[in-house]
C-alpha cells in the first residue's frame, strides 16, 4: 500500500489544522457556557441585582452555546473541505 503522506496538499494540511483549532474553540466555548450557568445557579436570588445577574448570565450562556454550535459546524465544514482537497491532491499526484 502506498503512503499518502507525499500526496498531502498544503490546503489539506491547513484545513486539518483549522479543524483542530475549531474543535479547541468549541470545547472552550462549551466550558464557558457551563461556567456561566454555574455562576448563575450559585447566585443568591433575594437581591434584585442577583436576579438581573442571573438573567444576563443565562443569556450570555445561551449566546456562547450558539457560538459553540457555529464553531462545530465550521469544524465539520473544514474537515469536509480537507477530505475533498486530499482527494483532489491524490488524483492529481497519481496517488489514488
Amino acid at each position: 500500500m502506498h503512503s499518502t503522506l507525499p500526496c498531502q496538499s498544503d490546503a489539506e494540511l491547513r484545513l486539518a489544522h483549522a479543524a483542530r483549532e475549531l474543535a479547541r474553540i468549541s470545547d472552550r466555548l462549551h466550558d464557558a457556557a457551563a461556567t456561566a450557568r454555574s455562576l448563575s445557579a450559585q447566585t443568591d436570588w433575594k437581591a434584585r441585582a442577583a436576579t438581573e445577574f442571573h438573567q444576563r448570565s443565562e443569556r450570555w450562556a445561551e449566546d456562547i452555546a450558539r457560538l459553540a454550535t457555529l464553531a462545530e459546524t465550521a469544524r465539520w465544514s473544514a474537515g469536509h473541505a480537507r477530505d475533498r482537497a486530499a482527494a483532489v491532491a491524490a488524483v492529481q499526484a497519481g496517488c489514488w
